[in-house]
């Protein structure tokens, strides 16, 4: 079933690719096409345009036509995918051709208006007859092939017989349950140094977020609903999949100083001479900048499980880190020697409270959160 899914996949690739092939290939065409209309419009009537018309108009359609006749060999139903922008590309020079009335009884391009629909009609047809064949199947991956299927359906012919609801039903069936745990914390160490009643406090702030963010249990954008234990319970519901979330490896620094040193030198008015004109002094002042660091370090693991059967079905690492200074300074010599900066950074004081481990891990999770988000929703995805 998975080679059966994947060769889907693949098919489903390809069909894109082709689509945007052949609108590559004959975009050069139309806007030649154009180009040579819009002179056209201009004269009136000119037999040169015209030849120039059918030079590209007529090896174009030739071309169209080969390829469609080739595609209708291939498989049903990804074939739809090549043969209907052949059509739709020969239309659209139609289209340019037909917005000059002598070009168009000169030329006599064909209209695939007709073809195109009907093509689309048996487009529609045979991917809800492929639909049907993995609808009618049970697992998860069926139903995915179903759904696109009946989604492929609905794009060709829009209201396609029953295809939307079926559609949506494949989407239910493979609906999974995920239960979020709250973070937990491997090797920590909590003593008496660590906050463990307030951090508590930030983590079930997060928990909540995150079910929020995830869509909860009011999620629709992917088969996959997100609860905490509490409203599994409420529900009286077993979960498919389980996320536990593990902070480990944490690495928090003492904070660690480091020093420079520099001079400042300014020439300031300190009187007036007999002319009256000013005299200057030299000031010189030392200042001492300690820059106080700190560092932390930690992964996130994001382990899930199949509840059904206890194996873990994926795990993923998200490396997060924390880096803070802050800067200080005491100078000597003449004060009237410093700038702005100098004074701002002489005037705070080296008491200032360092981030603590609980500030670091709250500001590693803020950094790595989208990504979090993204790969929960991205493993419970089908």
């Amino acid at each position: 079933m998975k080679r059966i899914f994947t060769f889907f996949l693949f098919i489903s690739s390809l069909i894109l690719f082709s689509c945007s092939g052949s609108k590559s290939s004959y975009r050069n065409d139309q806007k030649d096409l154009s180009m040579l209309i819009k002179r056209l419009n201009k004269r009136g009537s000119d037999d040169k345009i015209l030849e120039d018309i059918r030079s590209v108009y007529f090896p174009a359609l030739q071309k169209a036509q080969q390829n469609i006749s080739n595609y209708r060999y291939d498989p049903v139903p990804e074939k739809w995918g090549k043969i209907i922008p052949q059509m739709e590309a020969m239309q659209k020079m139609y289209d340019i051709i037909n917005t000059n009335a002598y070009a168009i009884r000169m030329v006599q391009p064909v209209n695939f208006y007709r073809n195109i629909k009907e093509a689309k009609d048996s487009a529609a047809a045979d991917y809800y007859d492929y639909g049907n064949i993995y609808f009618e199947k049970e697992g998860r991956e069926n139903s995915k092939i179903a759904f696109t299927a009946f989604k492929v359906t609905n794009e060709y012919a829009p209201g396609y017989k029953d295809a939307r609801t079926k559609m949506q039903e494949a989407f239910d069936r493979s609906i999974v349950h995920v239960l979020i745990n709250p973070l937990q914390y491997n090797g920590f160490g909590f003593n008496s140094n660590w906050n463990r009643n307030n951090y508590n406090n930030r983590d079930q702030q997060f928990y909540n977020q995150l079910l929020n963010d995830l869509g909860g249990r009011r999620n629709n954008n992917i088969p996959a609903l997100f609860y905490s234990e509490w409203d599994l319970r409420r529900e009286n519901r077993a979960p498919d999949l389980v996320v536990d979330l593990v902070w480990q490896n944490m690495r928090f620094d003492q904070p660690m100083d480091r020093t420079r040193t520099y001079n400042r030198s300014r020439q300031i008015e300190t009187g007036k001479d007999t002319a009256n004109r000013p005299i200057y002094q030299t000031v010189n002042a030392t200042v001492f900048v300690t820059e106080r660091q700190l560092n932390a370090d930690a992964d996130l693991n994001i382990i899930i499980t199949d509840a059904v059967n206890r194996r873990q079905v994926d795990w993923q690492n998200l490396p997060s880190n924390y880096r803070y200074s802050f800067e200080y300074a005491t100078y000597q010599g003449d004060r009237r020697a410093l700038d702005d900066n100098d004074r701002n950074l002489i005037n705070r004081t080296n008491n200032q409270p360092m981030p603590t481990r609980e500030d670091a891990l709250q500001e590693m999770m803020r950094r790595i959160y989208s990504d979090l988000v993204y790969r929960i929703r991205r493993a419970a995805n089908w």
